[in-house]
């Protein structure tokens, strides 16, 4: 069975290998952990041969004037090595040459900085810088390296680029291509700050162009009290938005990231959910097997109880 997250597993591999996600669809029934350790020990292998190389570059360029590096760097060197290069950089040091880098090439040179180098160097940019950076990557629809930024960035300088983000799918998919095993706070961090026509807007974006897959990847990692928020956002939304969520799930097996949604709804908005049309045998089935794994069962049906006691 294809889980949600060894679909965003498969993507970001893709990219890794410059091939359609579409190539690699027979790793889709994989163990996501276990195509995670795959790219990342791709990548770590790839390098390590060349790593005094880039090491011996960075150290060069601090022997010469910052506008000479980098006009050397964009010249002779491009995007793919100087990203290799800019990983053996010190903070310090990364933060004197952006100043210097045009927009456009460090767009380019972003997507090939080693993800393990970037949090150090990230943190050490004012948002100034990376609001640019941010945007232009946002027009080029480079989620996968989007994810990586941001998760890298601190609290603050996450919270002061959110602005930026202005449309419901960039976020939504910046949240699909993140890491998902170690990012989980991030993601909290954002939802339990996002104004509520925002958090609209998202499940807007998911009901609309078919993205609700993406949507549950993150949301089910959020705490039960931010789910909650989501939940009751969700409620004051036309059925046809719950409707095409249970679609979505039935459609990727994703009943074990619906149920932590569920149960985080009120008595009323689950048995909402539960009263659509759109239910069949099989799916409530589905759904409650995923409830019984996940421990959740016993708090669903109370929740249904609390609903059908009270008056409508």
């Amino acid at each position: 069975m294809t889980s949600l997250a060894a679909r965003a597993e498969v993507v970001k591999l893709a990219r890794e290998l410059h091939v359609a996600p579409e190539d690699l669809a027979f790793l889709l029934d994989s163990d996501p952990t276990a195509v995670r350790r795959v790219r990342q020990g791709m990548y770590r292998a790839l390098d390590a041969r060349y790593r005094p190389v880039f090491e011996g570059l960075a150290k060069v360029s601090g022997l010469i004037p910052n506008s000479l590096a980098i006009a050397i760097a964009t010249r002779f060197f491009g995007p793919v090595l100087c990203g290799m290069v800019a990983s053996s950089l010190s903070p310090d040091r990364a933060a004197a040459l952006i100043g210097h880098v045009p927009l456009d090439f460090l767009a380019d040179v972003a997507p090939y900085v080693d993800p393990e180098a970037a949090t150090p160097i990230v943190r050490r940019f004012d948002t100034e810088v990376m609001v640019p950076v941010l945007r232009e990557l946002l027009r080029r629809k480079d989620h996968v390296t989007l994810a990586r930024f941001l998760v890298a960035a601190s609290d603050a300088q996450l919270l002061a680029v959110l602005p930026a983000i202005e449309s419901g799918e960039d976020m939504l998919m910046v949240a699909f291509d993140a890491e998902l095993d170690t990012v989980s706070d991030r993601f909290e961090l954002v939802m339990s700050r996002l104004p509520e026509d925002r958090i609209r807007e998202v499940l807007q974006v998911a009901f609309e162009k078919d993205l609700f897959a993406e949507a549950l990847t993150f949301l089910s990692l959020l705490s039960d009290q931010t789910l909650a928020r989501v939940a009751e956002v969700a409620a004051g939304m036309d059925t046809e938005v719950f409707t095409h969520m249970v679609s979505a799930t039935d459609r990727e097996s994703a009943w074990a990231e619906l149920v932590p949604i569920a149960a985080a709804m009120s008595p009323q908005g689950l048995r909402a959910l539960l009263d659509l049309e759109v239910w069949t045998q099989e799916s409530r089935s589905a759904l409650t097997a995923a409830a019984e794994r996940d421990g959740r069962f016993d708090e669903l049906v109370r929740r249904l109880t609390e609903a059908s006691a009270r008056p409508d």
